[in-house]
């Protein structure tokens, strides 16, 4: 395996639509979904629903390049690398059950102050018939887009320079987060702002465009 280096990257998250991300536990009068709020109040992007949204898009890219991912189905642990000598590359970074992680991600939290979720309508549709199922309206929340512009976070581990690209490929390949995709919900864009990288003992700031050309030259694919 080439080096691992320790690195650091400053992710920015701007949301095009409304959010919703299901909060787990929590309740609110008259609405059926509700969205995950943090101890301010405030929406959020969850670490995992953020490292789960990054790892998809890594996959799908790994694909892309040639990298056979058939053995491989996360999320269920059964169907995911079982031989730590024979990892595929999604597994070997992000983890698998017998290889922990060496990527951790951080919530993604927003540069606003606070703001009331909005509520919105829904019904279901039957995939046979096409039409609205009877009974099944039903309330959830949405942070609003025109207050939660941005949100920030960070990703940090140890990863080959090779790996450092590819994540950052992938957190460009994300469209959306969490619910409701088919309502227009979560639409995103994500910029990698900044890598730090440690070396020779020091941290060291480097442009992710940068990474990204020296991939690209390396390789010979358009990313």
């Amino acid at each position: 395996m080439s080096q691992l280096i320790p690195f650091e990257m400053e992710v920015r998250v701007e949301l095009v639509s409304d959010l919703h991300i299901a909060g787990v536990g929590r309740t609110a009068a008259l609405v059926d979904r509700c969205i995950e709020l943090d101890a301010q109040g405030r929406a959020y992007i969850p670490s995992t629903a953020f490292k789960g949204r990054v790892r998809a898009h890594y996959e799908r890219l790994m694909r892309a390049l040639g990298y056979d991912m058939k053995v491989c189905k996360p999320p269920a642990p059964q169907n995911m690398c079982h031989n730590p000598a024979k990892l595929c590359p999604a597994c070997a970074l992000f983890g698998a059950p017998v290889q922990q992680s060496r990527v951790e991600f951080t919530h993604l939290t927003p540069v606003e102050e606070k703001a009331e979720p909005t509520t919105r309508i829904g019904v279901g549709v039957s995939r046979q018939l096409n039409t609205v199922e009877q009974g099944r309206l039903f309330f959830y929340e949405a942070a609003p887009s025109a207050h939660y512009k941005t949100f920030t976070g960070v990703v940090r581990g140890w990863a080959t320079e090779t790996e450092l690209t590819h994540l950052i490929a992938a957190m460009r390949l994300i469209t959306h987060f969490g619910g409701q995709k088919a309502r227009g919900l979560g639409r995103a864009r994500v910029q990698v702002q900044q890598v730090w990288l440690q070396q020779n003992g020091a941290w060291n700031a480097h442009d992710p465009q940068t990474l990204l050309q020296h991939l690209k030259e390396a390789s010979h694919e358009t990313l």
